[in-house]
């Protein structure tokens, strides 16, 4: 079997879960091309390769600045208008002789883009098309989907925003109704997601098992250690823990002689957190450090002695069914995870169920779990957890690998029998079931 995976990222720039799919397919006898917008970032460069072939396509000729924002803001209105980057990723796939004959065409996105395409390539292949959402925009609480802020003022951005907002969810939704199956990453997301295509199944985030596992190492410090982006403070608050570190500060609990909290972000999320930490004057804690290549993680989790994970409250305007790559890569590790603030949801439900730590939903706790683990590391040099024998064969990338794979097999059978006609009759080689993509006329 061969697939086309149509994605937004794709190693070496930011992309694991389509980037560790590729990993763990030969050994399911699939393979898999891949066409993707072209991307600077780098830090997924191990996973390249991986991959029969990957055609990148460039959409922005500035990396940042004003032109960059006024590039991405003129290119982003031309595409949910008249499905600019779509088409021209399709012109790209089919203008490459390398790229044909596929059994299915999988699409991976966070928003919108590139759906349109991938629908369009399984057209023109003629074959199934599958759509996984790792992240839609009903989940975040804020417009922190948005890559760039809309100028224009408080008025005309918030108009253009919601218009543009309005239209990509309409055309998404009208491409997941004609998949064969759609595939996203939470209990939530797949509930949400099936008021447009019933058949939405689930296939968690989860870590690779030769990188991820527990390497007990002393370490001089007692690191509390992040790493990622906050997008905004709606969507993850530290704020709790901040007041926790305060009191334990103010109590001489504590020292930032050798208890650290290490924050590996970036600049925008730099700001945000600076400005958080001087409400509650725990800045002499506070270490800042680059984005590190994903290679790198391992080591840095297993010196670590508190793993922190960022998050709300899941219920009403709070961000819905994170469950993002760094939780599962904490819990294979074996270090203590402390989720701030507690989402009471998805998250919170497996740091009980996997007794890894504290699902926090007021400071106290937060101050008792901190003293527990700091003790630890005094008298060792490092804190541990015993790992659950239930994770790696449930939050693997291999296993994931070998969900998509079933997947991929009961589709590809689907589509190769013909259902029967309304007298009892099998239909012609041309009948598909519903979702292929030979069966749909339905513009989009």
């Amino acid at each position: 079997m061969k697939i086309l995976i149509v994605c937004d990222q794709f190693p070496p720039a930011f992309g694991p879960r389509m980037g560790y799919l590729c990993k763990y397919l030969s050994g399911e006898g699939i393979e898999a091309d891949v066409v993707c917008e072209a991307h600077p970032d780098t830090r997924f460069q191990f996973l390249a390769g991986y991959a029969d072939h990957v055609e990148s396509v460039a959409f922005y000729r500035f990396e940042k600045g004003w032109k960059h924002t006024l590039e991405w803001i003129l290119t982003m209105v031309a595409d949910v208008l008249f499905s600019r980057k779509d088409r021209k990723m399709v012109r790209a796939v089919m203008r490459n002789r390398q790229m044909r004959r596929y059994d299915i065409v999988l699409c991976s996105t966070y928003r919108t883009f590139p759906l349109k395409a991938g629908f369009r390539l399984a057209r023109k292949f003629s074959v199934p098309f599958v759509a996984d959402l790792r992240d839609i925009i009903e989940q975040f609480p804020d417009k922190s989907y948005l890559s760039h802020k809309i100028p224009g003022g408080r008025l005309i951005g918030n108009f253009v925003e919601k218009t543009l907002t309005n239209r990509m969810l309409r055309q998404r939704n009208r491409i997941l109704a004609k998949a064969m199956c759609v595939v996203s990453v939470s209990p939530w997301h797949v509930e949400f997601l099936k008021r447009f295509n019933p058949d939405t199944r689930l296939i968690e985030n989860g870590y690779d098992p030769e990188l991820f596992y527990p390497v007990p190492e002393t370490d001089p410090f007692f690191r509390i250690t992040f790493t990622g982006r906050l997008i905004s403070l709606a969507n993850r608050d530290p704020g709790l823990l901040f007041q926790a570190v305060s009191a334990l500060a103010r109590n001489e609990r504590i020292r930032p002689e050798d208890f650290r909290m290490e924050w590996y972000v970036d600049a925008a999320s730099r700001d945000l957190l600076e400005a958080k930490s001087r409400k509650f004057s725990v800045e002499a804690f506070m270490d800042y450090r680059d984005f590190v290549p994903a290679s790198a993680v391992p080591a840095l989790l297993n010196r670590s002695s508190v793993l922190l994970q960022l998050a709300n409250k899941s219920e009403g305007n709070g961000p819905k069914g994170v469950l993002t790559t760094k939780f599962f890569e904490a819990l294979a590790v074996g270090k203590p995870i402390l989720l701030v603030r507690s989402d009471e949801s998805c998250l919170e439900a497996l740091v009980h169920r996997y007794h890894c730590g504290l699902a926090a939903r007021n400071s106290l706790e937060i101050e008792e779990f901190l003293l527990r683990q700091y003790a630890c590391w005094k008298e060792k040099g490092f804190t541990s957890i015993e790992v659950d024998p239930e994770i790696p064969a449930r939050f693997s990338r291999k296993g994931q690998a070998g969900k998509f794979a079933a997947l991929f097999r009961e589709i590809a059978g689907k589509a190769a029998v013909p259902p029967p006609d309304g007298n009892g009759r099998r239909k012609t080689s041309r009948g598909f079931p519903r979702g292929s993509c030979r069966e749909s006329s339905g513009k989009i």
